[in-house]
């Protein structure tokens, strides 16, 4: 094979690596709606900061299209994401977090952009320890809200 041609292809699959997401997506037991109210409750009960539930699928029917119920749950522990924001100000693009709920094929979901990928995104060299934090709430919420149901 042609070198150029092999230096191709590598280039090519490190571009679409580095800007692939890390989607992390979990099962549900529950519907959309007593998921995201048990997400919810679990984010005031620990204290972060809930800020807004946006039901993606009535936003649509508004407009008169049909999608299966989409919640988007937005929250955050302010005193991790002002931490990350003090570190790289760019980084408040992917925030507040933000937690899916969706409807699929009869099947419910969570899911979530690991914010550990927000190190690649911005070149972050010096903000792995509240990275690493952001995604263990995470993770902790999805799995703690699954247990509970």
């Amino acid at each position: 094979m042609n070198f150029k041609y092999i230096l191709c292809l590598g280039m090519l699959f490190t571009i679409s690596v580095s800007f692939s997401q890390n989607l992390s997506i979990y099962k549900s037991k529950k519907g959309v709606e007593e998921t995201t109210q048990a997400l919810v409750r679990l984010i005031k009960e620990r204290n972060l900061v809930f800020l807004e539930t946006v039901s993606r699928d009535k936003i649509a029917k508004e407009k008169g299209i049909d999608i299966e119920p989409t919640n988007v749950v937005i929250f955050e522990d302010s005193e991790l994401t002002s931490k990350l924001i003090t570190c790289q100000q760019t980084t408040a693009l992917d925030l507040p977090l933000k937690i899916l709920i969706w409807e699929e094929n009869e099947d419910v979901y969570i899911g979530f952009n690991n914010p550990l990928d927000m190190e690649k995104r911005y070149m972050l060299n010096d903000c792995h320890d509240t990275i690493e934090s952001l995604s263990r709430l995470m993770i902790r919420l999805v799995t703690d809200v699954m247990r509970a149901m």
